[in-house]
């Protein structure tokens, strides 16, 4: 009996010190947790420190930056300002722009009854193509012939007119053609021929447009006839005093021109005109003849501005 009590003993020994041994062995891990959580509580603490000390820094960057742009600009308002010489430059010059008409239909100038009662209408064809020619080429070989734009219209009707009008401004109007005392001949824009064109009514065609030619310029038979009616609208008119001669309209209207664009006043060109129908024996070098309005005076007026002018007015 002490002996099973012995062994009795022993075991509840043995059984108290294998709990002793979970105990210690539990009481371990809760140390050790402890221990983690401690650690990462003090690395948590140490990264907001650490964020905190990151965002005061950046607080205090911005405000030195905005310290040192407002002091920038107190000093650059306290500076004067600098003075800067622009450099102006000349006006370019604008192109004289002439709407060149000519027509050709077939214009009767007289009926000749033969003996056998017939009769033949006879009408002049005019070199109104060579004329253009000669004009462009007279051109070409002027000073500022860049500063002259010329449109031609052939075979013009009074569509052909009023669109020339419309789509290029000009500053100079001019038609060679047939003409009489009361108007110019256009082509007809029906079945007809010929269209009659009477001088009053071409002053107010022209008068019809926002910006009025300056010149009109009629080379055509005794077209002279039309100026008192033109210069109700436009300042100056040149016209035939009579009937002209084709060679001679051809001179006059291609030196005429030349002189245009050599930036010669209106006076000067039809001066130079006449001589160069002079030079060349021609008898009708009387017959253009200019009419101008009271205030205008043809002898200083220049229709090409060239550029040296320009920069001399600038300066």
């Amino acid at each position: 009996m002490a002996i099973s009590a012995a062994e009795r003993e022993d075991k509840a020994a043995a059984s108290a010190a294998a709990d002793s041994a979970k105990a210690a062995a539990s009481l371990a891990n809760v140390e050790k947790s402890i221990a983690t959580k401690r650690t990462s509580l003090a690395s948590a603490l140490r990264s907001e420190e650490r964020n905190a000390e990151n965002a005061r820094n950046r607080a205090d960057a911005k405000r030195r930056g905005e310290e040192k742009a407002h002091a920038r600009e107190v000093g650059r308002l306290s500076q004067p300002a600098p003075i800067r010489y622009i450099q102006i430059r000349p006006p370019e010059p604008s192109k004289l722009r002439v709407l060149y008409l000519t027509a050709n239909p077939d214009a009767i100038e007289e009926t000749v009854t033969r003996p056998d009662g017939t009769t033949e209408e006879y009408g002049v064809w005019l070199r109104v193509d060579r004329e253009v020619r000669d004009v462009k080429q007279r051109l070409r070989g002027s000073r500022y012939r860049d500063l002259v734009e010329l449109e031609h219209k052939p075979a013009a009707d009074f569509s052909e007119f009023v669109d020339g009008l419309n789509d290029h401004r000009p500053h100079v109007v001019h038609f060679s053609g047939h003409a009489h005392s009361g108007g110019i001949i256009l082509e007809a824009d029906d079945d007809q021929n010929e269209h009659d064109f009477p001088f009053d009514q071409l002053a107010r065609l022209l008068g019809a447009t926002t910006d009025p030619p300056q010149l009109v310029v009629l080379n055509a038979c005794e077209s002279l006839d039309g100026a008192d009616d033109l210069l109700q609208t436009v300042p100056v008119v040149i016209g035939m005093a009579d009937t002209i001669d084709d060679a001679a309209a051809i001179v006059f209207a291609s030196y005429f021109y030349g002189a245009i664009a050599a930036a010669q006043s209106v006076q000067a060109a039809l001066d130079q005109a006449k001589i160069a129908m002079e030079q060349i024996s021609l008898g009708d070098a009387t017959l253009p003849t200019i009419r101008n309005r009271d205030d205008v005076d043809p002898s200083t007026l220049v229709l090409v501005t060239p550029p040296w002018s320009l920069e001399r007015t600038s300066s």
